[in-house]
């Protein structure tokens, strides 16, 4: 009996490959950390400039540098619940927008009150940034990759800091070149003709972030299943490792405040961050005085802007090491809390020892070693960290990192400022660098006592 056309096996059809549009998001997301970097480092760059040509004080630009701090310390909550409320998509490019707009206008500043409102709203606009970061990366990665994934942003965010003090006075020297000066003789570009480079140079750059609305806002979805371009295969991918129902809720419940502020991961997080950014603060603040004290490095020499940026670069490498080594432990064994916990514990004991030996270094280049160790060792644990607080935080990511980010800024850009001068003045660089390494011991013992793996709210204790 000949088989009939039903007894016929089907043709194979092969599994759909997982499509790559999560990639796409990734680029975006570290486009826009290298800018919020290089926007915020950028100004350090003409600072003189800017106090002659405004008839600005040292006393008063150091007030405006520290209003931009606290506008972005006391935005971060706020600005990271609205990604939460209203998602990434709208909230990433509204602040995108908001300190875009005014590092364009600090270019227009006509004195000291506008330079510094300028330079408030600039902070209110970036404070938003990485909690709203958190919550699209927590909507579009699987939690198995997290850590890597934050590697990668957080080396782009370091890197955009160092390579502002090469590209950003790159930059302002074109714009003072003979050829670009002749060029704004033609019609149309003569009212430019006596512009200073420094204020084309901060229209430019708001520019770029403006640039990076246009693109990204049509484009952008805050959920993956939204984004006709998302395959199946990678819409599976992307949910693989969430429990049933863990998706983005549809309502910001105002009972996430409470159990918010009585979390006890995110209050050790929270210091453990705050020591960590008070001793990181060094890097980019009396580094170049201790060089400079203790060995007669001379940073306002041109080839010593490059020997300043190395420690953010080895700690852009190390961000993405630690992500990829931790991500890897945790695939392999399944222990999520040793996987994100082990690599801040020793980064920031490796850090603490670093600055405690830094005092005893016979050189500068023994002192430069010993301080990239430092840096090395703070963002060996960055990238797990990262991946600590969206696990911890999950549908509510933004709002955990921003309250995150808040406490550890009143470390490294209050406590710091204020605490470090009165020990140089009164005990030395020795005292100084015992209390940065304190600092870093606090974010280790911190670190043993937190467990990354339970979230601080439970699915039934909020409307999702």
């Amino acid at each position: 009996m000949q088989p009939s056309d039903a007894d016929a096996p089907l043709p194979y059809a092969a599994p759909a490959r997982p499509t790559h549009v999560r990639f796409v998001v990734l680029a975006f997301l570290c486009v826009l950390a290298f800018l919020t970097y290089f926007d915020r480092v950028c100004i350090a760059s003409v600072t003189p400039d800017i106090e002659r040509d405004l008839r600005i004080s040292e006393n008063q630009m150091g007030f405006i540098f520290g209003a931009f701090w606290l506008a972005y310390g006391l935005m971060e909550i706020p600005a990271g619940s609205l990604g939460d409320r209203f998602g990434s998509r709208g909230t990433l490019s509204g602040i995108a927008l908001l300190w875009s707009v005014f590092t364009a206008l600090s270019g227009s500043a006509v004195g000291f009150a506008s330079l510094l409102a300028y330079r408030i709203m600039f902070g209110v606009g970036e404070a938003g940034a990485y909690p709203n970061i958190a919550t699209a990366q927590h909507n579009w990665f699987p939690a198995r990759v997290h850590a890597r994934i934050g590697g990668f942003l957080w080396l782009v965010s370091r890197w955009g800091g160092a390579l502002s003090y090469v590209i950003f006075p790159a930059l302002l020297a074109a714009l003072a070149s003979p050829t670009f000066r002749r060029s704004l003789h033609a019609p149309g570009l003569r009212l430019l003709a006596n512009t200073p480079p420094w204020r084309m140079g901060f229209w430019i750059c708001g520019l770029a972030g403006l640039v990076w609305v246009l693109l990204f806002y049509p484009w952008f979805r805050d959920d993956p299943a939204r984004k006709s371009s998302v395959n199946t295969a990678e819409l599976e991918l992307i949910r693989s490792d969430r429990a049933l129902g863990q998706q983005h809720h549809a309502r910001f419940d105002a009972r996430i405040w409470r159990l918010l502020l009585t979390n006890r991961a995110l209050w050790l997080i929270s210091i453990a961050y705050l020591g960590t950014s008070f001793g990181w603060s060094f890097l980019v603040s009396w580094m170049n005085q201790f060089l400079q004290d203790n060995y007669h490095v001379p940073y306002q020499d041109p080839n010593w802007r490059w020997l300043k940026m190395l420690p953010l670069f080895v700690g852009g490498g190390a961000c993405l090491l630690g992500g990829a080594l931790s991500d890897a432990y945790v695939r392999r064994t399944g222990r999520v809390r040793f996987g994100r916990v082990i690599f801040p514990i020793v980064g920031s004991l490796v850090a603490a020892i670093s600055m405690a030996c830094i005092p005893l270094a016979k050189s500068s280049g023994q002192a430069m070693a010993l301080v990239c160790l430092a840096s090395f060792g703070t963002d060996m644990g960055q990238a797990p960290a990262w991946a600590a607080i969206i696990g911890i935080g999950g549908d509510y990511a933004g709002t955990a990192f921003g309250f995150v980010n808040m406490i550890a800024n009143v470390g490294g850009n209050f406590l710091a400022p204020v605490l470090c001068p009165r020990i140089y003045h009164r005990f030395g660089w020795g005292a100084m660098m015992d209390v940065y390494a304190a600092a870093f011991l606090l974010g280790t013992v911190m670190w043993l006592l937190i467990d990354p793996t339970r979230r601080f709210y439970r699915q039934e204790e909020v409307a999702l």
